[in-house]
């Protein structure tokens, strides 16, 4: 029996983010002027930091917890050519791939060996299937490391000595952001959904560490992912190769025997 490795822990924020150091939320502490500047700095800081790329291969460790069922002993490769093609492959000891998939902006091929399903989806309709509120361009940005929905509409501004939090929004959603005060690199977001009457109002939080530069890039080698709605799913990424810009190529057959779901 294979052993268990269980990815490191990250440690999960509040926002605003709070340490032991003075907090001061901005828009109290300056004019309209400087509480302007001070945005339009911070937002070009991290748009700085915003990874471009023609295309990314990845290999992460990666476990997964739900209410349902856990693994922690995964391995999955990602492939991807900017706005075109994302290709995931998902393999485990002992039984190797078991799942692979091919989502572009239009649509999602995936099959699962174990259970000899092949599902074929339009990519608006594969929310359900994928368990995450996402598009192809915010799935791009998350497996890379950009922010997602950031927007310029930003207020509630708190500066602690070390990170600095805020908030976005978005026609669909909420999003909240803490970023390191020095460099203006991500250390965790949070997406909600806008509509507070739900019942199960969802929320997606990433928290990012462990950064190395890549080819000029800073890339987080070390994420975390909290999917909150009736019940909560916990997903550990631990990157252990990353190149950018390389020849890549994206096989997909699709199993005649296979199931179509």
């Amino acid at each position: 029996m294979a052993a268990c490795r269980h990815p490191k822990q990250l440690a999960r924020n509040s926002f605003p983010a709070a340490d032991t150091g003075r907090v001061v939320a901005v828009k109290d502490s300056a004019s309209n002027e400087e509480l302007n500047r001070f945005t339009g700095e911070m937002l070009k800081g991290i748009h700085v930091n915003h990874i471009d790329f023609n295309t990314f291969s990845g290999r992460v460790k990666l476990a997964f917890e739900s209410d349902k069922k856990s693994h922690n002993n995964l391995n999955a490769t990602f492939r991807i050519k900017k706005d075109s093609i994302i290709w995931v492959s998902i393999s485990a000891p002992i039984v190797d791939e078991v799942v692979r998939a091919v989502i572009t902006p239009d649509s999602l091929k995936m099959y699962n060996r174990l259970d000899k399903q092949l599902f074929l989806r339009k990519m608006a309709d594969a929310e359900q299937l994928l368990d995450i509120p996402f598009d192809f361009q915010t799935l791009q940005d998350l497996l890379i490391g950009n922010p997602i929905y950031l927007t310029d509409s930003v207020y509630q501004v708190v500066k602690t000595p070390s990170i600095i939090s805020f908030s976005c929004d978005h026609a669909k959603f909420v999003s909240l952001f803490n970023v390191f005060a020095d460099d203006y690199g991500l250390q965790q977001s949070k997406v909600m959904d806008k509509d507070s009457a739900g019942i199960a109002k969802r929320s997606c939080e990433l928290t990012y560490g462990d950064y190395t530069k890549v080819a000029g890039r800073k890339f987080s080698t070390t994420r975390r992912i909290y999917v909150e709605e009736k019940n909560v799913t916990k997903v550990a990424l631990d990157f252990t190769r990353y190149d950018f810009d390389i020849p890549l190529s994206f096989p997909f057959n699709m199993p005649a025997n296979y199931k179509r779901m």
